[in-house]
């Protein structure tokens, strides 16, 4: 198959099965399983060990940690991430040293997939799988020395848990895809703990404690070694918005700063910093708080300038948005603030709407641009019953250009899902704001 640009690549991929846009509401959980990729992986002749490998589950940070990791690794080896969902182009799940491949690679890897898999007996791969798998191509094709893999949901039956010896790290775990993972803390922390490889590395992030004991029944099992725990083998201190300390048996760094916004993230760059030491011990402290300083997290409680300025966040479930809320509280706390939400179906929107209810002083709904959106009347509805001053917004360009009129508020925030998020970037871009 011969893609000749990149369009061309993005018209294939499109044609694919896409679980991100149907599943849960679409798909079968049984359809979730190790095969596709695995019989991918062997007929492409594809390595699934890969030079100082880290797995990143959880249910909160998972995007931000391996943004950290990709940072803080990349001063010590060239280094290829992947991640997911992306927030305005594929083209962000794969990077190397932080920056996306080339449509020339696209074409070429892509192709190579496509013509493998066709031979018979065919192998049928999802979008996400894919994708996935073209990482692993390009893991080959450009010789990387050290990947950073983010898993796509749960952790057991993800695709990307076809990697073998990889250090494994579990960020937070909340509720979120109950459907899918379980309804209890347990079930959806055994599912992601099923990234814990035999006799390898854990580092486990800050959790609840019925998820804690789960993780580490799982790591016992696994017998992972060394298992490394928040706030008993690495920990961060230091409150307020300004500098932290991240602390662990053999290191103190002193004078940290993150440009994302959230206490949050600090537990998220302290696992970040505990995986990286791990993989490359002689990381200092001063690498350590330069490249941590330098990381843009886009998407993540990100500030755009501007009169008034816009915080956007993918906050999608009541975790992130309690996150959210920390900080409207910490950074924000008089500002009148004017909100476009939207949802997916699948989420809990009147936990995460009750979360942001005392810092909103105007709430827009809107439908994000997916099939597993949310009507905007039913998160009006949510945010109404809440007692919160809502509005339904059926065109989301001028919910958007809402944020950018003079009113009566001084800080817009967009919030809701990834897809919301990227909608307002792209709009953004074309009214030529800055």
């Amino acid at each position: 198959m011969n893609f000749s640009d990149f369009h061309s690549v993005e018209t294939y991929l499109n044609s694919l099965i896409n679980y991100e846009h149907t599943f849960p509401l679409g798909g079968a959980r049984e359809r979730l399983k190790l095969e596709p990729s695995l019989q991918a992986a062997a007929r492409l002749d594809l390595g699934l060990r890969l030079p100082r490998a880290v797995h990143v589950a959880g249910t909160k940070g998972k995007g931000s940690t391996v943004a950290f990791l990709e940072a803080l690794l990349a001063g010590q080896a060239r280094v290829l991430s992947f991640t997911s969902p992306h927030i305005v182009h594929v083209k962000e799940r794969v990077r190397c040293n932080g920056e996306v491949l080339s449509d020339e690679l696209w074409q070429k890897g892509v192709a190579c997939i496509a013509d493998e898999l066709s031979r018979e007996p065919p192998v049928q791969l999802t979008y996400f799988e894919t994708v996935f798998v073209f990482y692993l191509w390009a893991a080959r094709e450009l010789s990387t020395e050290a990947h950073v893999v983010e898993v796509g949901l749960g952790g057991r039956w993800d695709a990307t848990n076809i990697l073998q010896d990889t250090l494994a790290v579990i960020t937070t775990v909340d509720f979120d895809h109950t459907e899918i993972l379980g309804t209890t803390l347990e079930a959806i922390a055994g599912d992601k703990a099923g990234i814990i490889k035999p006799r390898r590395p854990l580092v486990i992030g800050r959790q609840a404690e019925e998820a804690l004991r789960t993780i580490l029944r799982a790591a016992d099992e696994q017998h992972a070694a060394p298992v490394m725990v928040f706030g008993a083998d690495f920990w961060w201190t230091g409150e307020g918005t300004g500098h932290f300390r991240y602390e662990d048996s053999t290191l103190h760094a002193e004078g940290l700063t993150l440009s994302a916004l959230g206490r949050h993230q600090r537990d998220n760059a302290a696992a970040a910093v505990c995986a990286a030491r791990h993989l490359f011990a002689k990381l200092t402290a001063e690498e350590i708080r330069a490249r941590l300083a330098l990381c843009i997290i886009p998407g993540r409680q990100q500030i755009l300038a501007g009169r008034p300025e816009v915080l956007v966040d993918v906050a999608h479930n009541p975790i992130s948005f309690r996150a959210l809320a920390e900080t409207l509280r910490e950074r924000f706390a008089g500002r009148r603030i004017l909100a476009v939400v939207g949802m997916m179906k699948d989420k809990d929107a009147r936990a995460s709407l009750s979360a942001i209810r005392p810092f909103v002083s105007e709430l827009l709904a809107v439908e994000s641009n997916s099939p597993r959106a949310r009507p905007a009347q039913e998160i009006c509805e949510e945010a109404e019953a809440l007692g919160m001053n809502a509005r339904c917004v059926l065109v989301r360009d001028e919910a958007f250009a809402a944020l950018h009129s003079a009113g009566d508020h001084d800080l817009g925030l967009v919030t809701g899902s990834f897809y919301l998020v990227g909608d307002y970037l792209l709009w953004r871009q074309r009214a030529g704001i800055a």
